[in-house]
């Protein structure tokens, strides 16, 4: 995926997270792109392959960022950080329908979701707890896979408007108090140590000013 189409589906990923998938069609998008429905036709067949290629754009997006963050060798609790934050930012930009329209009315995007959820970022949090463990920042009486199970299912329910109501909660915050109770569950004396000095110096939070544009 490169050149144009790289930059269809970047696009269209923004288009998603402002407004929603359902209420979208093809006339809608073609105008918010400001490009024909020739284009778009050019590309894909209909609506949920739209939406399925704009998943597959947005997830490998994602991989490469959090994958960024793992490079930089942080301990344990830093890297959870730096990768909560990421997806705090993205949060922030998500319109509240988007879950719930992914589920209902695009099933090919919602699977991909779903193995990108069971598989890179459950490998992700495996990775990040075994550190942990390793590192003497989180405690080794717990059963792994249970722990970090519970952590990546949790995820999906940040972010349901049937669970967390838009009008009482925002999903953001619902996400950094997620990521506050895995650990404050998980962290040794060392970690929790840890933890609060992040929590000082505002490393784990919501943004203030996050980037609304996805980067390409």
């Amino acid at each position: 995926m490169e050149g144009q189409e790289y930059e269809l589906y970047r696009r269209t990923t923004e288009v998603y997270m402002k407004n929603g998938i359902k209420n979208i069609t093809m006339d809608d998008m073609a105008k918010e792109l400001k490009v024909s429905k020739k284009t778009l036709y050019k590309y894909v067949k209909d609506r949920p392959e739209l939406a399925a290629k704009s998943m597959e754009w947005k997830l490998a997006y994602d991989k490469k960022f959090v994958n960024d963050i793992l490079a930089k060798n942080l301990n344990a609790i830093e890297e959870l950080c730096e990768i909560s934050n990421f997806y705090c930012a993205n949060l922030m930009q998500m319109h509240p329908s988007l879950h719930f329209d992914l589920e209902k009315y695009y099933r090919h995007a919602w699977e991909q979701f779903i193995e990108y959820r069971n598989s890179f970022l459950y490998n992700t949090m495996l990775s990040n707890v075994n550190k942990g463990i390793r590192d003497g920042l989180y405690r080794a009486d717990f059963d792994i896979e249970v722990i970090v199970t519970l952590y990546i299912m949790k995820v999906d329910m940040v972010f349901d408007p049937r669970v967390f109501p838009i009008s009482k909660f925002k999903f953001a915050e619902v996400y950094i108090e997620m990521v506050k109770y895995h650990l404050s569950g998980i962290a040794s004396e060392k970690g929790l140590k840890e933890m609060h000095r992040l929590l000082e110096t505002k490393c784990l939070g919501i943004p203030k000013n996050p980037d609304l544009q996805l980067a390409s």
